[in-house]
């Protein structure tokens, strides 16, 4: 499989879908042995289940592009806070990944040779979204939420929540980035524009957003970081069960700068 300068591409797996045994035997097969015991560390079985499919996932969608390295192959380390990064020294091209789970579902975005990061959540969590919004948003976006009706606030809090997440995960620095020292803003069109507190040091022309709706119960947001600053990125979305199958799909896309479409050439894969 080939990813251009200016393309995402973006995974998805139901996992509690995947019950198939001899299936779930394959995946065992193809983690490493450290893998294998974190696996085992979960408590409980559906966080287990879920670990190994990530996993799965992860090693498999890798050899689609390098199909010279086995599932099985690929070695991994991590950066100072924690973000997965491709150790392997044989790659023909740059490969960015990241990856996000939440309750029933699995996200898993590459590029070639740009910072990604991304977030997906499960919209019927409960939870206390205005205590904690005001912890961790910016004053702006507090009354940018509390503005809206109540029927609307659980769902801008996502747009927010997973846009902060993306953006961090992309920085490859996690919560060590204070979520109010920068702030988003919708357009009435839909435009996400972010902003930073002098103390980020970023700058927002630098920064591509995109938020995605695969369905009723979850929302998906991508960030990109291109230095450039002037890329039109297509963004193309496929379903995988790994070592299985392949089904492009197209779902509805909000973004915050150009994109070009979400289109992707046709794809299937079988595993004989």
């Amino acid at each position: 499989m080939i990813i251009a300068d200016q393309e995402i591409h973006l995974w998805h797996v139901y996992d509690e879908n995947i019950r198939h045994s001899g299936l779930l035997s394959q995946y065992f097969d193809i983690l490493s042995e450290e893998e294998c015991i974190q696996q085992k560390r979960f408590y409980f079985e559906k966080d287990r289940h879920q670990y190994l499919i990530t996993r799965a996932m992860v090693r498999s969608v890798l050899s689609l592009y390098e199909t010279s390295i086995a599932p099985q192959e690929w070695t991994f380390q991590k950066n100072d806070f924690g973000k997965p990064l491709i150790s392997n020294q044989s790659l023909i091209k740059p490969l960015n990944f990241n990856i996000s789970h939440t309750e029933q579902l699995i996200i898993m975005a590459i590029t070639s040779n740009r910072k990604i990061g991304v977030d997906v959540e499960y919209l019927p969590r409960l939870g206390k979204i205005l205590d904690i919004a005001n912890r961790f948003f910016s004053p702006a976006e507090v009354r940018q939420l509390l503005a809206l009706p109540p029927e609307k606030q659980k769902n801008r809090f996502f747009d927010l929540w997973t846009l902060k997440e993306a953006y961090i995960k992309a920085c490859g620095m996690g919560l060590s980035i204070p979520l109010n020292h920068f702030r988003y803003s919708f357009s009435r069109r839909g435009k996400i524009s972010i902003s930073f507190d002098p103390a980020r040091q970023d700058q927002p022309e630098s920064w591509q957003f995109w938020q995605i709706h695969p369905n009723d119960t979850h929302k998906i947001s991508l960030a990109i970081k291109d230095e450039e600053k002037r890329n039109r990125y297509s963004i193309s979305m496929r379903e995988i069960i790994p070592l299985s199958d392949i089904r492009e799909v197209n779902y509805p896309v909000g973004h915050g700068s150009l994109i070009a479409n979400n289109k992707s050439d046709s794809v299937e894969f079988k595993c004989q």
